[in-house]
């Protein structure tokens, strides 16, 4: 979706603010370090971003890559769009201005993850087996692209061109091949694991980016084809480059197919698990058979207060009616006390609580970044608790819907179970957590 989103602006930027973007690239610079700074310094910064659209989509867009590579995608399409064509007619003229903004966008993407794996490579927070695996590639990817990245930014500006050789220019610039062969390998690596798991969104993106980027590979040799073979019919490039892009793009379709088959936990909308109720059909029976013993017992009851007075004589009469005037007096001297006793309660014990009433914050370390815990108690009791990060949408949601419930139950962070899958990421609103604790203590 963020994808999507992104490359429906790079295309407003490119086709509609082409003019002005040939006329004053340096404003177009500009706003894009403003933003690209913007996006690395908040999330770095303590500060609280409740809202998930701001951390996802407003901040996500340009730290997590999204806007970078659609303007990359517009510069690669604009050199494989055949010769002559509308679109290469808007695009090329600006091609340069397009590469420079995009470099600048995909800064925010490379510092903000290049500190954070290089902090986990340093704390050796790089997890085990695939994710270690994974970890490496996309490591080794980034590095090696932004060294390629860097060198071709500034020589795309036109006062460095024009100082340059022709043909070495041209030969350097090549390497935007790989480049651009890379940014899909390092989307991939990250991506189809995660569409494996079934997670939201992720099956669409290597959908979407597979479209985008074997498509590219398909036209662009296609043109390098006829460019050398012009007199051939284009009848068999055209089904050769079909099935080129057809193959290639059902093969990432089925790698990144849901693979989990594991039922999803039924839960609250507070994360906790569904409990099944227990069986109490025998409840009534039991309630019914008390009731019956307790009539049986009141009839007997009765039945021997009538013999009683039946078999007494006159005499018995009036001891008896002395007797019941009594029983009343008394009886009425037990209401009036039971009235003074209720009109003058006495007074409850004071109830000591281990935590403070009221809302607390704490913050710890997540996998990409700090974690921030907002806990609200009441007579011990916690009555709110929420928690937002940097970290991945999916696998933080995944981790909270894990903690939170555990640290709710128990009223504490200790002994508290990670989320499989999510270690850091669960350890990071535990810390932030029990900080959050620590300052409601009595």
């Amino acid at each position: 979706m963020l994808f999507l989103i992104s490359l429906f602006i790079a295309l407003l930027v490119a086709f509609c603010l082409d003019k002005p973007l040939k006329k004053f690239p340096a404003a177009f610079y500009i706003t894009a370090a403003v933003l690209t700074i913007a996006s690395i310094v908040i999330p770095q910064a303590d500060i609280t971003i409740s809202s998930r659209f701001v951390r996802d989509y407003v901040l996500g867009i340009f730290s997590r890559g999204a806007l970078g590579a659609a303007f990359w995608a517009v510069v690669m399409w604009a050199g494989a769009l055949p010769n002559g064509s509308a679109p290469i007619k808007k695009l090329m003229p600006i091609r340069g201005e397009l590469s420079i903004t995009a470099a600048v966008l995909t800064l925010a993407h490379i510092i903000t993850f290049g500190m954070q794996y290089i902090k986990n490579l340093i704390n050796g927070r790089t997890g085990n087996g695939d994710a270690y695996r994974d970890f490496v590639i996309t490591f080794v990817l980034s590095l090696t692209m932004t060294l390629i990245m860097l060198p071709l930014t500034v020589m795309s500006f036109k006062a460095v061109r024009k100082k340059m050789n022709a043909k070495t220019w041209k030969k350097i610039q090549r390497l935007a091949y790989l480049f651009y062969a890379m940014i899909y390998i390092h989307i991939m690596v990250l991506f189809v694991p995660k569409a494996q798991k079934g997670r939201d969104g992720y099956f669409l993106s290597v959908l979407v980016y597979s479209a985008v980027f074997i498509g590219y590979a398909v036209l662009r040799l296609r043109k390098v084809y006829l460019s050398k073979n012009e007199k051939v019919s284009k009848t068999v490039p055209n089904a050769v480059s079909a099935c080129a892009f057809i193959i290639p793009l059902c093969l990432s379709v089925i790698a990144a197919r849901n693979t989990d088959t594991k039922p999803k936990e039924l839960s609250t909308s507070s994360g906790s698990s569904f409990e099944v109720p227990e069986d109490t059909s025998q409840m009534p029976t039991e309630t019914t058979a008390a009731s019956a013993t307790d009539t049986k017992t009141t009839s007997a009851s009765s039945k021997t207060t009538t013999t009683s007075v039946t078999t007494s004589g006159s005499s018995e009469e009036t001891t008896e009616a002395t007797t019941e005037e009594k029983t009343s007096q008394n009886n009425e001297d037990e209401n009036s006390n039971d009235q003074q006793n209720v009109n003058e309660p006495e007074e409850a014990p004071q109830q000591s609580y281990r935590f403070k009433n009221g809302t607390f914050e704490g913050t710890g370390e997540g996998y990409e970044g700090k974690v921030h815990v907002t806990i609200t108690i009441e007579d011990d009791t916690i009555t709110s608790i929420t928690a937002n990060s940097d970290d991945d949408p999916d696998f933080f949601d995944d981790a909270k819907s894990k903690v939170i419930p555990q640290i709710k139950d128990s009223l504490s962070a200790d002994g508290i179970d990670a989320c499989s899958g999510a270690t850091y990421s669960s350890k990071g609103i535990i810390e932030a957590a029990k900080n959050a604790l620590e300052q409601a203590m009595n």
